[in-house]
């Protein structure tokens, strides 16, 4: 990876950015801090043993847990287990579950009280004439134990804008699952009632993205929020008491970089498909890429449908 010392990591003005939106915290402007080359990065199709540059691996969401990554994608329903060195052509990496396109699959989260599960979450599905996510439950070894939906309804022409992201949280001795709507930055506080998740709370965005696209929360209560369309990450904590963050928080820039993917001079936004975080630590990251669509420019390529590890100054 390319280093380039501490002009790496700067802070500029937001209305500086790359980024034409002006992120503001209430009607204050936020300062932007751009984060230095990744520690490592790796396209999937790279680390999982019998794939090519040929197969799609649309990665939507990342979570973190004991030295391997757990990522879903929206283009099939197989969970990857990826060893956190991100070893090549690896034996270590595999993909789990019945095979299958077109899931649909937005975030995954893990449930560390008890005995340990993770939630996959659908943005949406069609369901009494309006759409609704699904959170499917998985056992630790990734075996499939049944799903529930959530009540939050989605008119159809909102279908595409659902939830994009989930986090476990455990609080006063309950367990809850916060989801994160693409459209709106809101965050679902949800808990789960017979066959169903109810939302009991809602989170404000705590900052103008122009999207937004997954949500994690370590076991601290620090947050991290990624918008894909302007290729930021906020990092903020939530409050012990209330459903609510407990100040502005910190707005992260993906570094920019050349046509050819190189991080540094250019001033082409390479990351614009971030789409899973998760924490591995208590100043890093992984982020995961989703495909990059024809109508972004070519260079967008070079990162996208990757798993990338940064961290954070």
């Amino acid at each position: 990876m390319r280093q380039h010392g501490a002009a790496a990591v700067m802070t500029v003005l937001a209305g500086l950015c790359a980024s034409p939106r002006a992120e503001q915290i209430g009607a204050v402007s936020a300062t932007v801090t751009v984060l230095a080359p990744t520690i490592t990065e790796a396209k999937l199709y790279k680390l999982l043993p019998g794939f090519d540059h040929r197969d799609a691996f649309e990665a939507s969401g990342v979570q973190y847990r004991d030295g391997f990554f757990y990522v879903v994608f929206d283009n099939r329903y197989e969970i990857a287990r990826i060893a956190a060195e991100l070893p090549h052509n690896s034996k270590a990496n595999t993909l789990e579950g019945v095979s299958g396109s077109g899931s649909g699959f937005e975030g995954i989260t893990w449930d560390s009280h008890g005995t340990e599960n993770l939630y996959v979450v659908i943005e949406t599905a069609r369901r009494h004439g309006a759409y609704y996510a699904q959170i499917r439950e998985y056992d630790i070894d990734l075996d499939y134990q049944g799903s529930e939906w959530t009540d939050h309804a989605f008119p159809r022409h909102r279908r595409n804008k659902g939830i994009e992201g989930i986090a476990w949280v455990r609080r006063h001795g309950e367990d809850y699952l916060l989801g994160l709507i693409e459209s709106s930055g809101m965050v679902l506080v949800m808990q789960q009632h017979g066959e169903h998740w109810q939302t009991v709370a809602r989170i404000p965005a705590p900052v103008d993205f122009g999207d937004y696209s997954d949500i994690a929360i370590d076991g601290n209560g620090r947050v991290a929020i990624t918008s894909q369309e302007d290729a930021r990450l906020w990092i903020g904590r939530l409050s012990d008491g209330d459903w609510a963050y407990t100040g502005p928080g910190e707005i992260y820039a993906l570094p920019e970089g050349d046509r050819d993917g190189h991080v540094g001079n250019g001033g082409y936004r390479i990351y614009g498909n971030i789409e899973g975080v998760s924490w591995i630590g208590e100043r890093r990251v992984v982020l995961v890429s989703d495909r990059s669509k024809a109508s972004q420019p070519a260079y967008t390529r070079h990162k996208d449908q990757s798993i990338h590890i940064f961290d954070l100054p």
